[in-house]
């Protein structure tokens, strides 16, 4: 067992820090992987598919810890713990990435689903973040260049703005931006800082999905984002920590003004549909996709 020590540079940097990245198989947590890399961090890359961490691993300039695991199960988030305690000896960054939105309509929705949504979104990252506290508070009992450890979790501008067409997606996403708005306060004083990165639609296979089957329009108002706008976002509230960043930070100010008044919703979301499938046709058109909804999905017009 090693412990990572930590070298600075120029203010507060990823170089030598032991990172954990959930999802880190995906496409943003694979850029958020190559920029932790390229940084200096020691990774523990956590997803749960192992041939898809692999593909990760070709890609980095040194050898990372590969964890397959199911986020679902908390006995895996604890065997996370225990496996990156045992190689590393502490954990500086928690960075919670992995997500799931399955689109189908609310009221036919299946209950395994919502499980799903719900255990993968909001209960993973609790728990994960509840595992690695005393861990993440070795930065500052340690000294040196952080003086906090850090958790950093991408939610979604769905915690912000509900999405009539991912209803379940949508109260994970609000449920996890409250978490870590409360984790923040909780974790004051105590060695770890806590920030959120609530990016649009970015492009993805998730999002090609949802655009091909039914997903909201309000994904497509603005040009969608790409997983390494993301990533940047991530290594951003590394370096200058901040309780939130909006990717882009234009759609997060318009949708904090919308919750403003929110009884104004059901006036202001026809309208922005309207703007939003006019962006998914484009986005469809561009990629070369064909949409293909089920008979008895509903998706607002």
């Amino acid at each position: 067992m090693t412990r990572a020590a930590l070298t600075p540079r120029s203010g507060r940097t990823p170089q030598g820090a032991v990172a954990v990245v959930t999802g880190a198989a995906g496409a943003i947590g694979t850029e958020i992987a190559l920029a932790l890399d390229a940084a200096g961090a020691h990774l523990a890359l956590v997803d749960l598919h192992r041939d898809g961490l692999e593909a990760v691993q070709a890609r980095l300039s040194r050898p990372a810890q590969l964890i397959a695991a199911d986020l679902t199960r908390p006995a895996d988030i604890t065997r996370i713990r225990e496996e990156v305690i045992h190689r590393h000896g502490a954990c500086h960054l928690l960075i919670n990435n992995a997500g799931v939105v399955i689109v189908e309509p609310f009221e036919t929705s299946r209950t395994d689903t919502i499980e799903t949504e719900l255990n993968v979104n909001l209960l993973a990252p609790a728990l994960l973040s509840r595992e690695f506290f005393l861990w993440l508070r070795l930065g500052r009992d340690q000294g040196g260049a952080w003086q906090q450890g850090q958790i950093v979790t991408v939610v979604s501008m769905a915690g912000i703005i509900p999405i009539a067409e991912s209803a379940v997606y949508t109260a994970s996403k609000f449920g996890l931006r409250g978490l870590m708005l409360a984790l923040a306060q909780r974790f004051a004083g105590q060695g770890v800082l806590v920030s959120s990165i609530l990016p649009g639609g970015v492009d993805t296979g998730m999002l090609r999905h949802e655009a091909m089957h039914g997903g909201s329009p309000l994904n497509f108002l603005s040009e969608p984002q790409t997983a390494r706008q993301v990533a940047q976002a991530v290594l951003a509230s590394i370096h200058r920590p901040r309780l939130e960043r909006y990717v882009p930070y234009g759609d997060g100010l318009s949708g904090r003004l919308a919750m403003l008044w929110p009884g104004l919703l059901p006036r202001l979301t026809p309208l922005m549909n309207v703007l939003g499938e006019r962006g998914r046709q484009r986005y469809l058109k561009a990629r070369g996709l064909t949409e293909v909804i089920p008979h008895d999905s509903a998706r607002m017009p």
